[in-house]
């Protein structure tokens, strides 16, 4: 134990030393500006942004910094409604849907058949004439209702403020409507729906219903507030429903027409903001999808005090150039008007990184980050069908071709242990596709699939047919030494296969842009906990065999310290790995990995496992967290990550808000993802696996019971080589349910593991028992190893 605090006190020292340089490029010279003009654009993506189509628009691009903004509220899809909403408030918001409190819309009177409009004793005159919108029917898109409200309805901002406000997605974000009107004290709003993000009580709110033709009116608008938001909805009615949804919810004449308007549009901004005294910071961004489109990443430009010169928009939200968020607008606004910012705004402001190309290649390289997000969030609900069905299959086939009863068939066996070691090399495959470019190709979907497909060959290739294979644990080693390998490499270089990877995840969801997202931490842990054990483990033997200089055969002594010195130093370089913000960046990963290496150290060691020590185990992890998240709290605020955040939030009370959103979407994983059906498939295996297995008796005596898997004996291995492997096992179940406890992701993350971890079981099952590393089958030979679970363990019982 006294090792153990010396472990935790070395991986604090390392993280401590790794914090100040976390944060993301600081944004150049002075960010102050007299007032800030935030053009928000439902719908606009980069491939719209052309220099002969929209000359104004490229032009801005061209001389700013810009980024690939994700506009993601507290709705799978943002309608427009949502965006304005979630851009004020600095936090995900959402519109009530039309089913919930939503503040009446005045809708035109439909008669009924045989009937004239206005005629009956019951008709009443309409008070005023109702403005014209889209027609209301069965027709409208999925963000179709909310586009008619803001040009139909929102007579009351204030009511549908309180509408959002009270929307039950909105407060399990903690996002407070209308926070950014607030903060500034008085705002004009150009086009109904951007009243939504500053509409509160006491802001001096002054409405405009368009954008005015004349330059000296636009820039006469301009100046009596500091804030002044404008909506560009000129892609909202570019377009028709279509049956099964579109890429951009518009139609190609409808779009070109439209975003023509935006650009002439912005080009009467941007000679409004040139003619007007003083510095005038310039926000452009996506702030929604249109119509039925489904979501994408979005145009975002910065232009004024702070991004004078082309480079990369970032912000310590994402971590992670080119890319923002949505709710990274308003923190960059108050910041530019010196306001003080709520604690319920969750986003960061603005930063500029360097190493940006020129234009014609910069905006290319914004097209294919959106292609690839677009991609992989619209590939992993069919891909986790895929990995449940495969798992599965391998499962179906073991019980076939090694049989429950004693009817084993041999002839399948290396059969059984291609299909396994192929299943287990999926997961790492679906990260090792990215190596490919195929978010470059006209089909990048299949693309995808092919490259996954080709990365899984050749991982399976590599364990099947090296040297390594006349050792019964060489082909399992070999995958468990390739997902190690791979996801430790790829987080040191930044994560670019992380982003995107069917595992891994993308800037539309925008839940992580770098670092180990919740599925990898599930698939590290396993890999890292069990890779360790036998790395470990072997270290330990050799160094057993040697002699004190007394003479005196000290093997077990030396070998029991080499094997937990192994085990703590390799948690002490995962936690480091898992935890710092530069890298990792994983909160709940550091919870979960530090606690099991120890538990991994004891099992190994021979320690007696006990309730006190235990709970010892599961304080260091807490303890580790804890100071990792104080340390990255005393940095500036701009530049914290979530961890440092969370302290902030536990300071100002909206730490609840987070911990209960996080259960939620436990729950919502639980009952609603694919991933959840690999668990039973999991608890299938380890029952067949575990339970004992009939064997034929010696001289046709008949079936005897003989021992399962992971019991001694059963699988073939020598009984120190069964300790090992089940205690690196018991070591990942413990860091694996931490995982599941402590991460929103739940039991997708267990369930990732079991992907890995089944498969390979299964193959283990598979071999032939008359490869090295084992005895002759016979329950407890040894082969020359030492027993690892000794001297009173209690998984030794």
């Amino acid at each position: 134990m006294r090792r153990a605090a010396v472990l935790l006190l070395a991986v604090l020292g390392v993280l401590a030393l790794a914090l100040p340089g976390a944060g993301p490029a600081a944004a150049a010279g002075d960010p102050s500006a007299d007032r800030v003009l935030v053009v928000g654009v439902p719908g606009l993506v980069w491939d719209d942004v052309d220099p002969e189509a929209t000359p104004a628009l490229w032009e801005l691009a061209d001389t700013s910094p810009i980024g690939a903004g994700s506009v993601r509220a507290a709705r799978s899809t943002t309608c427009l409604l949502d965006g304005w909403a979630t851009l004020g408030a600095g936090n995900r918001a959402r519109f009530p849907a039309p089913d919930e409190a939503a503040p009446p819309v005045p809708l035109p009177t439909v008669p009924l058949p045989g009937e004239t409009p206005g005629a009956g004793p019951d008709a009443t005159p309409s008070p005023e004439p109702v403005p014209a919108g889209p027609p209301a029917s069965p027709e409208l898109s999925h963000c179709g209702l909310q586009e008619r409200l803001a040009q139909v309805g929102l007579a009351d901002p204030l009511t549908a403020v309180r509408a959002v406000a009270e929307d039950p997605a909105t407060t399990r974000f903690g996002a407070e409507p209308g926070a950014l009107g607030t903060a500034v004290g008085c705002a004009t709003a150009v086009g109904r729906a951007a009243t939504l993000a500053v509409a509160a009580p006491g802001v001096g709110l002054t409405r405009e219903e368009a954008l005015p033709e004349d330059p000296a009116a636009v820039a006469a608008l301009l100046e009596p507030c500091p804030l002044t938001l404008v909506s560009l909805d000129g892609l909202v009615d570019a377009g028709v429903p279509a049956p099964e949804g579109s890429e951009t919810g518009t139609e190609p004449a409808s779009r070109e027409a439209a975003l023509a308007g935006i650009d002439d549009a912005v080009a009467r901004l941007r000679a409004a903001v040139a003619a007007l005294p003083g510095e005038t910071l310039l926000l452009l961004h996506g702030v929604s999808e249109v119509n039925d489109g489904r979501p994408q990443l979005h145009v975002a430009i910065a232009s004024g005090p702070g991004f004078t010169e082309p480079g990369w928009l970032t912000s310590a939200s994402t971590g992670r150039a080119p890319f923002t968020q949505l709710i990274d607008v308003a923190p960059t606004v108050l910041r530019a008007l010196d306001a003080e910012r709520p604690a319920s705004v969750n986003g960061q402001p603005l930063a500029v990184a360097e190493g940006r190309p020129g234009t014609v290649e910069a905006v290319a390289e914004l097209e294919r980050a959106n292609t690839a997000a677009v991609t992989h969030h619209r590939s992993t609900g069919t891909f986790f069908v895929g990995l449940v069905a495969v798992d599965a299959a391998v499962v179906a086939l073991g019980l076939l071709v090694l049989g429950l009863r004693g009817r084993a068939r041999p002839r399948l066996r290396p059969l059984l242990e291609a299909a396994a070691l192929a299943a287990a090399s999926l997961p790492v495959a679906t990260y090792l596709a990215g190596l490919l470019p195929w978010e470059r190709t006209g089909a990048p979907r299949w693309a995808l699939a092919g490259s996954v497909l080709l990365a899984t060959a050749v991982v399976a290739a590599l364990a099947l047919l090296g040297p390594w294979r006349r050792r019964r644990l060489g082909p399992p080693l070999v995958v468990l030494g390739v997902t190690l390998a791979t996801l430790v490499g790829d987080v040191l270089a930044g994560s670019p296969l992380e982003l995107d990877g069917l595992l891994g995840y993308d800037a539309i969801v925008a839940g992580r842009f770098t670092g180990y997202g919740n599925l990898s931490s599930g698939l590290l842990a396993a890999a890292a906990l069990l890779s360790t054990a036998v790395l470990a483990t072997a270290a330990g033997r050799r160094a057993g065999r040697g002699r004190d200089d007394g003479g005196r055969d000290d093997g077990g002594r030396r070998q029991r310290r080499v094997t937990g010195a192994v085990v703590l130093g390799a948690g002490a370089l995962t936690t480091v790995l898992v935890g710092t913000p530069s890298l990792g960046r994983d909160f709940g990963g550091v919870l979960a990995a530090l606690p099991g290496f120890l538990l991994l150290a004891m099992l190994l060691t021979g320690v007696r496992v006990t309730l006190v020590r235990l709970g010892a185990v599961l304080a260091a992890g807490v303890v580790a967290v804890g100071a990792l998240a104080v340390l990255d709290w005393t940095r500036p605020a701009d530049e914290r990550s979530h961890l440092g955040r969370f302290v902030e939030q536990l300071l100002t009370g909206e730490a609840w808000t987070v911990v209960s959103r996080k259960a939620q979407a436990n729950v919502d994983i639980l009952l609603g993802s694919a991933l959840a059906w690999l668990l039973p498939v999991a608890l299938v295996a380890a029952l067949w696996l575990v339970r004992s297995r009939p064997v034929r008796g010696r001289l046709g005596r008949g079936p005897l019971r003989g021992p399962g898997l992971l019991r001694d004996g059963g699988s073939g291995l020598a009984r120190a080589d069964a300790a090992v492997l089940r205690a690196g096992l018991v070591a990942t179940a413990l860091s694996l349910a931490l995982g599941a406890a402590v991460n929103d992701s739940g039991v997708a993350l267990p369930a990732t593991a079991a992907a890995l971890l089944v498969p390979l079981l299964v193959a283990l099952a598979a071999t032939s028992p008359a490869r090295g590393d084992v005895s002759d089958g016979t329950a407890g030979e040894d082969a020359g190893g030492v027993t690892v679970a000794s001297r009173g363990s209690t998984w030794n019982t």
